[in-house]
């Protein structure tokens, strides 16, 4: 495998699409506003290692007043992304071939900076540099968005990249490491004794495609990373740590077993603080908000961020009957169960129509709680049953988008999602849906989702 122009990392591997929703402006805008803080105006957005561009192409057609860029190592994955984007008739995203330790490669300011899958798999170097570039071209205001492998629960799986990289160079490597694995795990081996989510790991990895393997670990370089060293290189560069991109850890209540929960409240360091969290739950990744330093509202100002997003409900949201007694959430720490009369008012009031945070203020349990009203939007948000809406400003755009996805799923590509223009991101389909959309058919509420039929 060809690692030369990368710099160790693979380039003669395509990068299978993936599509993740804390990207988008939106959802960040939400749990920034639950965190207290201003969400930037968005009018530009950047991708370090951006694949074949999937994720950027989405929300582009979803949010067509925005410019997108994405940047990537691998000449090929911005090839195709570029004739995608050609395809689809989208003019606000580009791509570019580039190394983010080149100073020069990139040009101008953006109010969104994220990266997925890159911190954790490049050398040293690579990381620095990244922080440079975030610190150098993020706007006044601006927020990144940082994913990397984490300690201690990102720890076990060095031993998975030991074996994939001494393999390296055989006809079959990647299922000749799952095999190997795979015995180890059934002979009882004491690593998968010891490291449980290894195993649940290792499962996963059973269901995934081979190019997505080799990439997780086949590059010369895994190293998951402790919260203290990512939280200082950002520190050192001007930037402050904020919160978590996914909205349920950054509520202790939900996230933290009990008794951890207790010790970690007399702790005031904040960078102790966090580090003891990872201990809580293991953690095996984070997805990081960084920022330039700039002064926390006040209660007033906070609760006026709170009562601006509109909200709507998502497919598959869950039904809570007058029997209901509780709603399940999946959590790092577990299943973490819900007051189903905490959360019946929410989805009661979202069934009707988008709706504000106001208008569930005086709703029991809610009435002079708005703490609580808070916490359950963003469990909301984070179990993918309610996303913050906007209007739809470009159906053709996302149109041409959808049908051209959909053309390639019925080829037999990998589609993780299609754009939803409402909710200023993408939405993840299933395989019976996407086959029925493809075919002129599916349910309604999805072809008007993503505008199949403007």
């Amino acid at each position: 495998m060809d690692q030369a122009r990368g710099a160790g990392y693979l380039t003669d591997v395509r990068y299978p699409a993936h599509f993740h929703a804390e990207q988008a402006p939106l959802w960040l805008a939400a749990v920034l506003a639950a965190l207290g803080r201003v969400p930037p105006g968005t009018t530009s957005w950047c991708e370090v290692g951006c694949g074949q561009g999937f994720g950027a192409l989405v929300l582009a057609a979803a949010n067509p007043s925005v410019r997108f860029t994405g940047i990537d190592i691998n000449p090929e994955h911005i090839e195709i992304a570029r004739r995608r984007a050609e395809a689809a008739g989208l003019e606000n995203v580009r791509f570019l071939c580039a190394d983010v330790r080149d100073p020069d490669a990139v040009e101008g300011s953006f109010s969104h900076i994220v990266t997925h899958g890159v911190l954790s798999w490049v050398g040293d170097d690579v990381r620095e540099a990244f922080v440079a570039f975030t610190a150098r071209h993020l706007a006044p205001g601006g927020i990144a968005a940082v994913q990397y492998m984490s300690e201690p629960g990102g720890s076990a799986f060095r031993a998975f990249h030991s074996v994939f990289r001494q393999l390296a160079g055989r006809p079959d490597a990647v299922a000749e490491g799952l095999r190997l694995l795979t015995a180890m795990r059934d002979a009882g081996a004491g690593f998968f004794q010891l490291y449980p989510h290894a195993g649940a790991s290792l499962d996963d990895l059973l269901t995934r495609d081979a190019d997505y393997i080799a990439h997780e670990y086949m590059n010369p370089d895994f190293r998951p990373l402790a919260f203290r060293e990512v939280q200082g290189a950002f520190a050192q560069a001007g930037l402050d740590w904020l919160g978590s991109a996914m909205p349920v850890e950054n509520v202790d209540a939900l996230s933290l077993p009990t008794e951890a929960a207790r010790v970690i409240e007399e702790i005031r360091d904040p960078v102790l603080r966090e580090t003891m969290k990872d201990m809580a739950r293991n953690q095996a990744m984070r997805y990081d908000l960084f920022a330039h330093p700039a002064p926390a509202p006040g209660n007033a100002a906070h609760m006026a961020l709170l009562r601006q997003p509109v909200w709507g409900m998502l497919p598959g949201a869950p039904f809570l009957g007058p029997d209901a007694e509780t709603i399940v959430f999946d959590t790092r720490i577990g299943p973490v169960e819900g007051d189903a009369r905490v959360f019946r008012p929410l989805l009661q009031r979202l069934g009707k129509g988008p709706a504000r945070f106001a208008d569930l203020e005086q709703v029991p349990p809610f009435a002079g709680r708005p703490g609580l009203l808070n916490q359950v939007f963003q469990m909301a948000l984070g179990a993918r049953f309610a996303h913050p809406v906007q209007p739809v400003r470009d159906p053709f755009g996302v149109g041409r988008l959808n049908r051209l996805l959909l053309q390639e799923a019925q080829a037999g590509a990998h589609v993780p999602a299609l754009s939803a223009p409402a909710l200023g991101s993408g939405f993840e389909v299933s395989a019976e849906d996407l086959a029925a959309l493809s075919a002129g058919g599916g349910a309604p509420h999805l072809r008007l989702m993503f505008v199949l039929d403007a």
